[in-house]
C-alpha cells in the first residue's frame, strides 16, 4: 500500500498537473523501477475510481433501482474510505480530494491512451524488475483496441467524453457468448471497465456468464483476480451458487486455498445447489489435506441434510479422476485415520474413518483405467485396521479386476487372489453375483481349480446351481476331462430339473471320456444312457464314441464301432469318415484313408475339409511330400460345405500346418519359409502351431534364441495364443545347444502365466536333473581320485537323486485330465496319450541307470512304472512300450543278462507289429509295415544285436536283420554301422565291405572335404562329429569313423595274407566295393585310442 500511494503522489502531480517532475520522498527506499513509471501507467479498474468518487445524487439514484448491480453502489463512509490519511501531508491530501471529486472520465479523458494501455499492474512492488516493461506487440494491440473504444465514444452535456451504452452492452454481450477461442478474457474484462463507466448494468445471467468465462480461461493470473475482485463486489445477500463456484475456482487457481474454504463455509450456510464443494474437495484431496477435506465432508453432509432433496455432488469431480490417483489417495486417507485412532481413539476419527471408507469404495467402484493390483491389495490390507473386512469392499474389488477383460493377466491373478482370501482366510460368504462373474471369468481362463473351487461355494452356501450355471460347468468340466464331477452334476441336473438336454448334457458324459481317452468307459456310457436316463444316442454320441477309440489308436474297436454305426438306423456322416480317416491319415496308410474318402463319396456325402486334410496327413506320414502339397493347394479351390465356411479357413491351416511340421521335422528351414509365403499368397491366415512348426525348425538348427523371439515377440503381436507346445520346443532347443540353464527360467515363466505343464516338458526337466546328477558324480570320482591311492578306488553305484524327485514330483500330480487338450503332444509316439502321459518318463532314467551300470536304480524304476501303470488303467498285467523296452535292454546287456535282452527284444517285436501293420496286412508277406514306423525297431536292434554278438551268436544277427528288411523295417544308420561293424570284427570281409558298400556310402563325402584344412590333434574329434548324422537324419547313408577303421583292419588282414590267398580278396573287394575301399584307402592315420588298437590287432 505504501509504494502505491507514492506512486499515486508522483504520477497524480506529473500529468494531473501538467507540471515538471519533481522526485517524492518517503521513509521507504523503493526498487528502482518503482520510480519510472506513473499512475496513467496503472491500469486502475472501475471499482477503483468509483471508491475515490464522493457520491453524487446521480449515482445514489441509480443505486436503488432495483436491477443495479453492486458495482454501481458507492462507498458507504464516503472519500476516506481506502485512503491512508497518515500517510500523506495536508497539503497533498487536499490536492488528492479537489482532484478526484469529478467525474471519473474526466479522469480517463485525461490520461493519454498510450499510457492507459502500457499495464503495468505488477511492476509497481519491490520485487519488480528494472524494465516494468510490456512487449511492444500487446501494447500496440491493446493500443489499436483503446482507440477503437475511443472512435466509438461521444460528446454529451459539459464535453466529457463517454462510451455509448447500448453498443458497450452489445459488444460485451457477444463476447461473453462467443466461442471461446474468439475472444480473450482481458478484451471481455475491458469491455466490461467500459460498461461500467455508464449507467447500464449486466443482467444476473450474464453476470454468471462472466464468471463462467474467466474461471475457464486459460491466460495469465490476472483473469483469476479479476474474479475474485468481482466476486468480492456482490453483496452477500446477492451471491448465488453459480457465483461461489466459479470463485472458488478462481481462488484455487490462484492457490488461495483458505480464501477458498471461507467461500465455502458462506456458501454452505446459505445456498443450494453446485457451489463448488466437488471443485474444493477434489483438491484437497489430491494435496491430502485431509483436516480440510474432512470439514468438507462434514459441513457438505449437514447441508444435504438439511436440504434433504439436493443431489450429491461432492464425488462429482473424485470420480473422473484415474483409479490410480483415487487409490493413492484413498491409501493416504486411511493412513491418517489410522494415526487418528491411535492417537485419539476410534470415537474422535469416525468421521475421518467414514471418509476415508467412502474413498475406498468409490476407487474400488470406477471402471476407467487400469490400475496397478500391488496399489489395490495395499489398499485393502490397510482397511483391516479400520474396520473388519467386509463382503461389499472385497466384491468390489473382484469385480474391479475382471472389468479390465481376459487379457489382463496381472488383474486375472489379482481377482482369483482376493476371491480365494474371502473362501479361505477371511471367511466371508460369496454372493450369488460373485460367484457367477468367477465362473464366467474360470470357464473363459478354463481354470480347473477355479471352477472347482466355485462349485463348492455353490453347494455350501446356496445348496443347488442354477440350471445354466450347472449346464456351463458341466460343459467346462467335460472339456477338462473331470468325469467324475460332470457325471455327479449330470445326476444332480436330472434331480432338480428332470429334462435331459440332449446337445448340452448326456454328451458331455461322452466328451468327458474322450478328453481323458477312456475308450472303453466311453461306450459303456453309450450304452447306458438309455438304460438309466431314457436317452436314445444320437450320430453326434456315436462320433464321440468313435473319436476316443482313434485317440487311443484302437483299429480294432474303432472299425467294431464304425460298423455298428453303418449297421443302425442312423447313418454315418462326413464327421464320422473324417474321425476315421484320420485315424489311419497319423499311421500314413494311404490305401485305407483314401478307400473311406471314396466310401463316403460313393454315399453321396460331400466332402469336409476334415477329410481333405486327413488324405494330406496320410501322405505326409507314408513320405509323399510332394502328393501331399498339390492336394493342398488344390484345396484352395474346392468348395465344401456352406455350413463350414466359417471353420473353413482354420481346416486349411491345418493342412499347411502338416506340411510346415514335416518340413520342420526334416530341418528344411528353406521349405518352411516358402510354404508361409505360399499361405500369405493364399489368404491362410496363421494360427499358433503355425509359428510352432518354424520354432521347431529353427531349434532343430541349433537356433533355439530365435525361436524364444517368436514366442515372446511376434506371436503375442500376431494374437496367436502360446501354448505348452511352444515351450516345450524351446526349452528341448536349449537342451540341445548345451544350454540348460535357460530352460528352468522358461518352466517358472510358463507356470506364472497359467500355462499347465505337459508330460514333455517335465521330460525336459528330467533330462536337466540327470545331467547335473552326473556332473556331480563326475567331480565327487575326481575329487576321490585326488586324496585316495589308486589301489583303494572302487567303482561306486550312481544315483540321480534330483532326476528321482523331479519324477516323484511328476508322478504325484499325475492326472488324466493332463490328456484333455488334443495338440500335438511330442514324446508321445508311437504311443497312444493315455500311455505316453506317465511312460515317457521312465525309459530315460531306466537308460540312464544302466547305461551307468547301477542295476538297481534299473530295478527300481522298473517296479516304479509298472505300479503307476497298474494305477492308472486298473489292471495287474502291463504291457511295456517299445522305448521302454530298448532302455530295459541297455541294462541287461551291460549286466550280461543276454537271456532277458532276447526276452525283451521279442517283447518289443511283438508290441511293434501291433502298431506298424498296415489295415488288413498279410505279415507272411513282404512290406508289410507302414512307411511311419520303419524305423520303430531301430533302436533296440543295436542293443538285441550287441547282446547276440557276446553270445557269438552272429548268424541269428544275420537272420534277424534280413527278416526286418523282408517286413519292410528300415534300419537306421547306426544299426548299418553296428551291423558292419560286428561283420569285420567276426572276419565276414567280404559280407562287411559289401554291406558298408550298398548302405552307407551313397552321402559319402570324402575325405578331403572333412580333413581339410584342420590340425591333425583335432581331426579325430572333427572326424566323429561329422560322420554321425543328427537324429531326425537316420537313414542318411554316411558310414562311422568307427566303421572305416575295423574295415582298414579287415583289409590289412587280407592284404597281409600268403599271395596266393589274399590277392583274390582284394581284387574282389575293388569289384563290389569300390567306394568303401576307396575310403579306407585314404583314411588318415592318426595315433588315436581306436586305429592302433583295432589295426595292430588285425596284422
Amino acid at each position: 500500500m505504501i509504494e502505491r500511494a507514492a506512486a499515486c503522489l508522483k504520477n497524480g502531480g506529473n500529468h494531473l498537473l501538467r507540471t515538471p517532475k519533481w522526485n517524492l520522498r518517503t521513509h521507504r527506499s523503493l526498487h528502482s523501477a518503482f520510480w519510472s513509471h506513473g499512475a496513467g501507467d496503472i491500469d486502475l479498474p472501475a471499482w477503483w475510481l468509483a471508491l475515490l468518487q464522493v457520491p453524487s445524487a446521480c449515482d445514489l439514484t441509480c443505486s436503488s433501482q432495483d436491477n443495479a448491480t453492486p458495482a454501481s453502489r458507492p462507498p458507504p463512509d464516503g472519500l476516506d474510505l481506502g485512503l491512508l490519511d497518515f500517510l500523506y501531508p495536508e497539503k497533498t491530501l487536499a490536492f488528492i480530494r479537489k482532484c478526484v471529486r469529478g467525474n471519473s472520465a474526466t479522469v480517463r479523458r485525461r490520461h493519454r491512451p498510450s499510457q492507459l494501455l502500457l499495464q503495468r499492474s505488477r511492476a509497481y512492488t519491490s520485487a519488480a524488475d528494472g524494465s516494468g516493461s510490456v512487449p511492444l506487440d500487446q501494447a500496440k494491440e491493446e493500443q489499436e483496441l483503446c482507440t477503437d473504444v475511443t472512435a466509438e465514444t461521444k460528446v454529451v452535456n459539459d464535453g466529457l467524453v463517454i462510451p455509448d451504452e447500448s453498443e458497450c452492452k452489445a459488444k460485451l454481450h457477444g463476447l461473453l457468448y462467443a466461442k471461446e477461442h474468439a475472444s480473450d478474457g482481458r478484451a471481455i474484462w475491458q469491455e466490461y471497465r467500459q460498461l461500467m463507466n455508464t449507467s447500464l448494468r449486466l443482467d444476473p445471467g450474464d453476470l454468471i456468464r462472466l464468471f463462467e468465462r474467466f474461471s475457464t480461461s486459460k491466460e495469465s493470473l490476472e483473469i483469476f483476480e479479476s474474479t475474485i475482485n468481482l466476486f468480492n463486489d456482490i453483496p452477500e445477500s446477492r451471491r448465488s451458487a453459480p457465483h461461489y463456484k466459479y470463485a472458488i475456482k478462481a481462488a484455487l487457481k490462484l492457490q488461495q486455498l483458505e480464501s477458498a474454504m471461507d467461500m465455502h463455509r458462506e456458501a454452505v450456510s446459505r445456498c443450494q445447489g453446485d457451489f463448488g464443494s466437488s471443485i474444493i474437495f477434489e483438491y484437497v484431496i489430491h494435496i491430502r489435506d485431509w483436516n480440510r477435506a474432512e470439514e468438507i465432508w462434514k459441513v457438505y453432509g449437514d447441508h444435504r441434510q438439511l436440504y434433504c432433496t439436493a443431489p450429491d455432488l461432492l464425488w462429482e469431480r473424485v470420480d473422473t479422476m484415474t483409479v490410480s490417483w483415487q487409490m493413492e489417495r484413498a491409501i493416504s486417507a486411511v493412513k491418517n485415520t489410522i494415526q487418528r485412532i491411535e492417537i485419539t481413539g476410534h470415537d474422535d476419527a469416525r468421521p475421518m474413518s467414514s471418509l476415508a471408507v467412502s474413498l475406498v469404495q468409490r476407487a474400488l467402484n470406477a471402471r476407467r483405467t487400469g490400475f496397478k493390483g500391488t496399489l489395490q491389495l495395499r489398499m485393502l490390507n490397510l482397511m483391516r485396521h479400520i474396520q473388519q473386512p467386509d463382503l461389499i469392499l472385497y466384491r468390489a474389488a473382484v469385480l474391479q479386476n475382471l472389468s479390465l477383460g481376459v487379457q489382463s493377466h496381472e488383474h486375472n491373478e489379482m481377482a482369483v487372489k482376493l476371491y480365494r482370501q474371502i473362501r479361505g482366510e477371511l471367511n466371508i460368504i460369496p454372493d450369488l453375483g460373485l460367484l457367477k462373474a468367477m465362473t464366467k471369468r474360470f470357464t473363459t481362463l478354463r481354470d480347473s481349480q477355479g471352477m472347482h473351487e466355485v462349485l463348492q461355494d455353490y453347494q455350501r452356501y446356496h445348496e443347488t446351481l442354477p440350471p445354466k450355471l450347472c449346464s456351463v460347468l458341466m460343459a467346462q468340466l467335460a472339456r477338462h476331462g473331470d468325469y467324475d464331477t460332470v457325471e455327479a452334476l449330470f445326476q444332480q441336473y436330472v434331480t432338480e430339473f428332470g429334462k435331459v438336454d440332449v446337445q448340452n448334457h448326456a454328451n458331455l458324459l461322452l466328451w468327458a471320456c474322450f478328453r481323458r481317452a477312456e475308450a472303453n468307459r466311453a461306450e459303456s456310457v453309450l450304452q447306458s444312457l438309455k438304460e438309466k436316463y431314457g436317452y436314445v444316442p444320437g450320430l453326434k454320441a456315436w462320433n464321440i464314441v468313435l473319436a476316443t477309440y482313434v485317440r487311443v489308436r484302437d483299429r480294432d474297436g474303432a472299425m467294431t464301432l464304425f460298423e455298428k454305426l453303418v449297421g443302425s438306423d442312423i447313418p454315418p456322416d462326413k464327421s464320422s469318415y473324417g474321425i476315421l480317416m484320420g485315424m489311419f491319415a497319423k499311421e500314413g496308410d494311404f490305401e485305407a484313408a483314401g478307400g473311406l474318402y471314396e466310401r463316403a463319396t460313393s454315399a453321396g456325402i460331400k466332402p469336409s475339409p476334415e477329410m481333405v486334410n486327413s488324405l494330406v496327413v496320410a501322405l505326409v506320414n507314408g513320405d509323399r511330400f510332394d502328393e501331399a502339397y498339390q492336394m493342398v493347394e488344390k484345396a484352395q479351390t474346392m468348395n465344401f460345405d456352406e455350413e463350414r465356411t466359417r471353420s473353413g479357413p482354420l481346416s486349411l491351416t491345418r493342412m499347411w500346418n502338416t506340411l510346415l511340421t514335416h518340413c520342420a521335422s526334416k530341418s528344411q528351414l528353406h521349405k518352411v519359409t516358402q510354404i508361409q509365403q505360399r499361405m500369405q499368397e493364399f489368404g491362410v491366415p496363421f494360427d499358433s502351431h503355425t509359428y510352432s512348426a518354424l520354432m521347431l525348425a529353427l531349434c532343430i538348427k541349433k537356433l533355439p534364441h530365435a525361436a524364444l523371439k517368436i514366442m515372446e515377440d511376434v506371436m503375442p503381436r500376431s494374437g496367436a495364443r502360446v501354448t505348452a507346445l511352444h515351450y516345450d520346443i524351446v526349452m528341448g532347443g536349449f537342451l540341445q545347444t548345451k544350454e540348460p540353464e535357460k530352460i528352468l527360467p522358461l518352466a517358472n515363466e510358463m507356470l506364472e502365466k497359467g500355462i499347465r505343464p505337459t508330460f514333455s516338458t517335465q521330460n525336459h526337466l528330467l533330462r536337466l536333473a540327470s545331467r547335473v546328477d552326473e556332473k556331480d558324480h563326475h567331480q565327487e570320482d575326481h575329487h576321490q581320485e585326488e586324496n585316495l591311492q589308486e589301489e583303494n578306488l572302487g567303482e561306486r553305484p550312481f544315483h540321480a537323486g534330483r532326476a528321482e524327485q523331479v519324477l516323484e514330483r511328476a508322478l504325484e500330480a499325475l492326472n488324466p485330465m493332463e490328456l484333455a487338450p488334443t495338440g500335438p503332444k511330442p514324446r508321445a509316439q508311437p504311443n497312444p496319450p493315455n500311455v505316453a502321459f506317465y511312460a515317457s518318463y521312465f525309459p530315460y532314467m531306466i537308460y540312464l541307470y544302466g547305461k551307468k551300470k547301477s542295476f538297481e536304480g534299473v530295478v527300481r524304476m522298473y517296479d516304479k512304472y509298472v505300479s503307476t501303470a497298474q494305477k492308472v488303467h486298473g489292471v495287474a498285467e502291463v504291457d511295456p512300450p517299445v522305448e521302454l523296452l530298448s532302455a530295459l535292454m541297455v541294462a541287461h546287456t551291460n549286466a550280461g543278462e543276454h537271456l532277458d535282452t532276447e526276452k525283451c527284444w521279442h517283447l518289443a517285436m511283438e508290441k511293434s507289429g501291433k502298431i506298424a501293420c498296415m489295415m488288413n496286412a498279410d505279415t507272411s508277406q513282404p512290406g508289410w509295415v507302414l512307411h511311419k514306423y520303419r524305423f520303430l525297431l531301430a533302436l533296440p536292434l543295436t542293443r538285441y544285436m550287441q547282446s547276440l554278438h557276446a553270445t557269438s551268436r552272429l548268424d541269428d544277427i544275420v537272420t534277424t536283420v534280413d527278416y526286418l528288411q523282408h517286413a519292410g523295417y528300415q534300419l537306421s544308420v547306426y544299426n548299418w554301422n553296428e551291423y558292419v561293424q560286428i561283420l569285420a570284427k567276426e572276419r565276414r570281409s567280404m559280407a562287411a565291405f559289401e554291406t558298408c558298400e550298398r548302405q552307407l556310402m551313397d552321402d559319402w563325402p570324402g575325405w578331403p572335404s572333412l580333413v581339410r584344412g584342420r590340425r591333425h590333434k583335432r581331426a579325430k574329434k572333427n572326424l566323429r562329429k561329422q560322420l554321425r548324422p543328427p537324429k531326425w537324419e537316420m537313414g542318411k547313408q554316411v558310414p562311422q569313423y568307427e566303421t572305416l577303421v575295423h574295415l582298414a583292419g579287415v583289409y590289412n588282414h587280407l592284404r597281409r595274407l600268403p599271395y596266393g590267398t589274399g590277392k583274390g580278396p582284394v581284387m574282389e573287394l575293388q569289384k563290389v566295393a569300390p567306394r568303401a575301399l576307396e575310403a579306407v584307402l585314404r583314411m588318415p592315420k592318426l595315433n588315436d585310442d581306436i586305429q592302433p588298437g583295432v589295426l595292430r590287432a588285425r596284422r
